[in-house]
């Protein structure tokens, strides 16, 4: 691993955009050696690393958060796949594969890396702001770390920034042990920085670290054991999310993730998607190309586009949705159409869809890493951890109200193994192609019940991570070769 892959693409870094929620106005006539002088540079910074972090997931978010469980499988009626997914979905992806690589996530890294170095030294008008700026570079650096853990195991742990490409950086990797540890100094830093009055939402906020908080304390607990003290941090993340009145669950669960009334109550953080500053993701896969549907249904009701639908749901995963025919969340996740003139049903979901202009889709729905309804399901998973069944149902039954519309819609008399299973089953329902199913169904204990090929080798060492990819190996000899188990 060379330092080319550390350093920024500072004309992406600094791209000249206006965020929709933010007005602010990003340069890209700063330079690398100059850039870092005022109030105004250290902003960008902090944008741009938003900026950077949101390429990286566009479509790495479903790879390494979703499309290993067993849930999803070939599109357009299951007759359409692409070797790469049915590699995923299998979990036999190569060492060439396109999200064994880490060299976007390091870039947000390094410049995450840059704002922390200089940021301190530069004079600001107001040093609440600055404070701001600082959490954000340590907000960032930790998703990061936190998604590499997670994705790779052990890795590079690099926390010099890299100026200049006549800086030669071959690190060797770290222990995922000590890339954890790295993650809680960073959440505890930005904590530690972040002012109470900052209720961004495109950027870090105190709900943001602490949902961040929340997901790796509980991490800590069920995946590495590492002690009931994460599981009382994680509880008080969570206690601290659900008791912030600006937060609040929708009514309308669709309204979520509608371009029109996106940046809502229930939003955390979440990427900006908008036309003419940024688009596309991962949803363009999951629409229909609008030759094949009748044009009077083009998002009427059928979500169509200019790509073909790549993949979809699988049958079991179609039946755990559809249990209840009033769950008023299928309007959004799981959509079915006749269309009469080409003869054929179509199957969709309307998540993250965009919009449809002058006959065109525009995917300019803002991708949401965390929402309320995380904090809800989180807190109902600390209960059942602490055996309390009855307190873990309830917590479901809160989120739920509105998908079923009772207030207790199951039995708060629920067994713990009963209690499990409404976890992982409203969570399926509650969060399909969002990114985070992977690392519920590890962190729940169920990640090879889902998927028969994952099933299969189950005792193939270090199965639940990727391969590093040939291009990190290749560059860097100090990385040790492949992940044993993945050779």
């Amino acid at each position: 691993m060379k330092s080319k892959y550390f350093l920024p693409v500072l004309a992406a870094l600094m791209l000249t955009a206006c965020h929709k929620d933010l007005d602010v106005i990003q340069t890209d006539q700063i330079t690398a050696s100059g850039m870092w002088k005022s109030e105004g540079d250290a902003n960008s910074a902090m944008f741009g690393s938003h900026q950077l972090l949101r390429a990286a997931f566009s479509q790495g978010l479903v790879y390494w958060g979703e499309y290993r469980t067993g849930l999803w499988g070939p599109g357009n009626h299951k007759g359409l796949s692409q070797t790469p997914r049915d590699q995923v979905y299998q979990s036999s992806m190569p060492n060439t594969h396109d999200y064994a690589d880490w060299e976007n996530i390091y870039k947000v890294i390094n410049n995450a890396n840059l704002l922390l170095k200089y940021t301190p030294n530069i004079s600001f008008a107001n040093a609440d702001k600055k404070k701001e700026v600082l959490a954000n570079g340590y907000f960032v650096r930790a998703v990061c770390y936190y998604w590499i853990a997670r994705i790779w195991g052990n890795a590079p742990l690099v926390l010099e920034a890299v100026e200049s490409p006549s800086q030669e950086l071959l690190p060797q990797r770290s222990s995922v042990t000590d890339i954890l540890a790295q993650v809680e100094q960073d959440i505890d830093a930005a904590l530690s920085n972040m002012p109470a009055s900052v209720t961004a939402k495109k950027t870090a906020s105190l709900a943001s670290l602490n949902m961040l908080k929340a997901d790796f304390s509980l991490w800590m607990y069920k995946v590495k054991n590492a002690g009931n003290t994460y599981l009382d941090k994680a509880e008080t993340a969570v206690a601290a999310v659900l008791g912030n009145s600006a937060l609040g669950l929708e009514t309308n669960y669709a309204s979520i993730f509608a371009t029109a009334s996106e940046s809502g109550k229930e939003v955390i953080y979440s990427w900006n998607y908008a036309q003419d500053e940024y688009t596309g993701g991962y949803a363009a896969d999951y629409q229909f190309n609008s030759a094949t549907v009748t044009p009077a249904y083009h998002f009427n009701p059928v979500a169509v586009g200019g790509n073909q639908q790549w993949c979809f749901y699988t049958d079991d995963y179609v039946n755990v949705l559809t249990q209840n025919a009033a769950d008023t969340r299928l309007a959004t996740n799981y959509q079915v159409f006749f269309d009469n003139q080409m003869n054929q049903t179509f199957h969709w979901t309307n998540k993250y869809k965009g919009t449809w202009l002058n006959k065109t889709l525009i995917l300019d729905a803002d991708i949401i890493l965390y929402r309320l309804a995380d904090a809800y399901m989180f807190n109902a998973e600390i209960k059942y951890y602490r055996n309390d069944a009855t307190g873990a149902v309830q917590e479901v039954n809160k989120l739920v109200k509105r998908a079923y519309g009772v207030d207790a819609y199951y039995s708060t008399s629920s067994t713990l193994p009963q209690a499990h299973d409404i976890i992982v089953k409203e969570r399926m329902r509650e969060f399909p192609a969002e990114g985070k199913l992977w690392w519920d169904f590890i962190r729940l204990g169920v990640a090879f019940d889902w998927n028969s090929f994952l099933a299969a080798k189950q005792n193939q060492q270090n199965i639940l991570l990727w391969p590093i990819s040939d291009n990190s190996i290749n560059d860097n000899p100090n990385l040790g070769g492949q992940t044993p188990g993945w050779q």
